[in-house]
């Protein structure tokens, strides 16, 4: 159904880099409510208990981070305007809703103690001393990635294979590296799922009143003075 959505339209060089800046804003709301979040629940269930660390997953978890900015660039410099908007708004939307979950029914994860002495088990370490355990459900990493590998297979077919191989990495270094419960995983699936055809409609409405606007002003331009 979404593949018939009229994203048909065009972004003047100002546009995208106010959408480019406008999701950057929004993402980086992240950050102080990883700071200030406290209390909330845990949304363990029993598969969580044979679930066990391991350390090397946290290589992926974080280069997932380099992949969000390089994906970002790549779509404001090359993505066609249409499906740009509607990246944008997909992203903006799920932003929005996983931060009001943050702050409505806040969640916390209870990290495994790491007892290795590898180098890492030196950055599992590091991230959790610095990356409080708020803001779980549902997971960014995992909405974030997912909303991306869904654009990305719209943008690049080709490379659909390799990007929902990626999201399964993805998603699975955040359980392995003891960042998330099993449930933050499904919960950042589902809200990238939600978000993507709402973006695409969301940017289809906006992209055809700039058309009818056009068309108006063009009109009005043609009448006899």
């Amino acid at each position: 159904m979404s593949s018939r959505i009229d994203l048909r339209g065009h972004l003047s060089s100002w546009q995208r880099l106010a959408l480019g800046a406008l999701m950057l804003l929004v993402s980086l709301g992240y950050l102080p409510l990883n700071r200030l979040m406290s209390g909330g629940v845990t949304v363990d269930i029993w598969l969580d208990r044979y679930v066990p660390l391991w350390t090397v997953w946290i290589v992926p978890y974080l280069l997932t981070l380099v992949w969000w900015v390089v994906a970002g660039l790549w779509a404001l410099w090359a993505m066609d305007d249409g499906l740009y908007a509607a990246f944008v708004s997909s992203w903006i939307l799920a932003c929005l809703i996983g931060f009001s979950v943050f702050v409505l029914y806040p969640t916390y994860m209870v990290r495994p103690q790491v007892s290795g002495e590898g180098w890492t088990d030196q950055i599992v370490r590091y991230v959790y001393a610095n990356d409080r355990t708020y803001n779980a459900f549902p997971s960014m990493h995992v909405w974030a990635t997912t909303t991306i590998s869904l654009y990305w297979s719209r943008w690049r077919p080709r490379w659909r294979g390799w990007l929902v191989a990626a999201t399964i990495v993805v998603a699975f270094s955040t359980v392995l590296s003891g960042q998330h419960w099993i449930m933050d995983v499904v919960g950042g699936t589902i809200l990238a799922l939600v978000c993507y055809p709402l973006g695409l409609r969301l940017a289809a409405g906006w992209l055809a009143a700039m058309r009818r606007t056009s068309l108006d002003e063009a009109a009005r331009g043609g009448e006899p003075v």
